[in-house]
């Protein structure tokens, strides 16, 4: 029999699902079934490349549920009452949750029917802006896994998962320390990718893609834009505008001068095959490990990749892999040297595109993290 897994995902950022969203007016005629994979076939963030790979090995049952896309939400409720209870149930939550503090709202009374049909063995949990005891309450009787790699989301706590997954060394001791299982595992590429993507023989500049702002991003946001002084690139992404000091992007001129709007998924991957040099920076909250990523996406898709020199690199990388700077001023040579070399340029992309497709193909990750899972679910039986 096959063992059930519910794997809650966002696209990010929700500006640029909203673009994609004004294009196709055929939405609102679609199933839970046919919008669920237009959503995956988007690409973003992880898309499906746990689930469609779990569902390969013939051995699991394995969805995406959108949690934080109202018509995902309006959809499942269709799916299981009909179009006139769903609205029914809309109104009725609605008000009960304004009168009664505890009161599930209408999102989650839809799903937590959802789950109750479907019947879970695992809930897998990634970028999920809920307090994390919430999945057990909505939904107590399977397994809770969660993967993090960026920084804790409020209310958030390692004991109300029974496993965690993180590429994040200090996070695995953190959550260890805390009593729960913690397994390092690898950042990924989908395969399927290198064929819904097309082959630029003209590359097209240099692009960084990804968040800035003043928060979490602030390191990463004052070296790009003493960077953009001199140096010209796009960038392609969001401003964080939570916490921080209170800068806007209105305080970093050449930033702005540089932003592209946001993007994600197919398009995203194609600007990184398209580029002749793709930025990488990582996070405050890395303490300056390289592995985030976006490297093994752009790695992954052929593209260049020039990135900030980390302690790990000689452990975890070989060389010729993708190239490193150091700072600011040594990005700048780095930059001004790779687009004066082609040659060079694409036998390092290529080469890190055959690494990652032998070592971080999301098959094998799929089937490394379906083992854990079963092993897991083999030891809460026994208890």
């Amino acid at each position: 029999m096959k063992r059930k897994l519910i794997k809650f995902d966002v696209i990010h950022p929700a500006d640029w699902l909203a673009s994609q969203k004004a294009g196709r007016p055929d939405i609102a005629r679609m199933g839970l079934a046919e919008y669920r994979a237009w959503l995956n076939g988007l690409r973003s963030n992880y898309s499906d490349y746990y689930t469609h790979w779990l569902n390969e090995s013939g051995e699991w049952l394995a969805e995406e549920y959108y949690l934080l896309d109202p018509d995902f939400t309006d959809k499942v409720a269709r799916h299981l009452f009909g179009t006139v209870r769903a609205a029914y149930l809309r109104r009725r939550q609605q008000v009960l949750s304004r009168v009664m503090r505890r009161h599930l709202s209408y999102r989650d009374y839809v799903l937590r029917a959802y789950l109750r049909e479907f019947a879970p063995d695992v809930v897998f949990v990634r970028s999920q802006p809920r307090p994390s005891a919430f999945w057990r309450r909505v939904y107590p009787g399977a397994l809770h896994v969660a993967r993090l790699s960026a920084r804790l989301p409020n209310r958030w706590h390692p004991n109300d998962f029974d496993l965690i997954y993180t590429d994040q060394p200090d996070f695995k001791t953190f959550f260890e320390l805390h009593g729960t299982p913690t397994i390092l595992n690898k950042q990924g590429f989908d395969e399927r990718l290198l064929t819904e993507t097309t082959d630029n023989p003209r590359p097209k500049g240099v692009v960084f893609v990804g968040g800035l702002g003043t928060q979490n991003f602030r390191q990463r946001t004052e070296f790009l834009a003493e960077l953009a002084t001199d140096v010209p690139f796009d960038w392609y992404g969001y401003w964080w505008a939570y916490g921080g000091d209170g800068r806007t992007l209105a305080d970093f001129p050449a930033l702005r001068a540089a932003y592209r709007g946001p993007t994600s998924g197919l398009a995203m991957y194609q600007l990184y095959r398209d580029a002749a040099v793709c930025l990488n920076d990582y996070v405050d909250t890395a303490n300056g490990i390289g592995y985030n990523q976006r490297m093994f996406e752009v790695m992954g898709i052929g593209g260049f990749l020039l990135t900030r020199q980390a302690p790990n690199f000689t452990a975890d990388f070989p060389e010729g892999v993708f190239a490193t700077y150091t700072d600011a001023a040594d990005c700048r040579r780095q930059i001004a040297y790779y687009l004066d070399h082609p040659d060079e340029r694409r036998a390092i992309a290529e080469r890190g595109r055959a690494f990652v497709a032998e070592h971080f193909g999301y098959r094998q990750i799929a089937n490394d993290f379906g083992q854990d899972l079963d092993r897991m679910l083999a030891e809460r039986a026994q208890r």
